[in-house]
């Protein structure tokens, strides 16, 4: 899903910060972001020298102490989207940080027809591709459960009927 969110991004005209690790980190640059920090450092010090005066939105799918952590880089008016809870489902921050910055805690499951609409429109242009990790048959459905539960993988891991 990240990697969708940087080529969505992008095709947009946005200028992508994003938050990868280890062997993702390349793959994740390749897919269009601008810079990429590492997860496994200090995650704000490295968002703070790359975007000194904060970000317009975050786009998340770890949530955790993504999520606290994330909100005081917002610039006052920004948007913190949540779509995921990789990191953990149960978060804490302090709400100040929403009211005196104006800032938005946004949850997002699923887009509206008309989103998806402009989504296909993108992939129609080829301004966003999906990128595929593996394809599995049917068959070997628990094999590519397991692969996706080791999270080594960058990119959908598919099953073909």
């Amino acid at each position: 899903m990240g990697l969708a969110l940087v080529q969505i991004a992008r095709a947009r005209g946005a200028r992508v910060l994003a938050i990868s690790s280890g062997e993702k980190i390349d793959a994740v640059r390749a897919a269009g972001a601008h810079d990429v920090v590492d997860r496994a450092k200090d995650v704000v010090g490295q968002v703070r020298a790359v975007a000194p005066e904060g970000i317009d939105v975050g786009l998340d799918v770890v949530a955790g102490d993504l999520v606290d952590e994330g909100l005081p880089l917002l610039r006052d008016g920004g948007r913190w989207v949540v779509a995921g809870a990789l990191g953990g489902y149960q978060v804490g921050f302090d709400v100040r940080r929403l009211y005196l910055h104006n800032a938005q805690l946004i949850g997002s499951a699923m887009h509206s027809p008309a989103h998806f609409e402009l989504l296909m429109d993108l992939a129609r242009r080829g301004e966003i591709a999906p990128v595929v990790a593996a394809t599995f048959p049917l068959r070997q459905a628990a094999d590519a459960q397991e692969e996706l539960a080791h999270r080594r993988h960058v990119g959908k891991i598919v099953l073909l009927p």
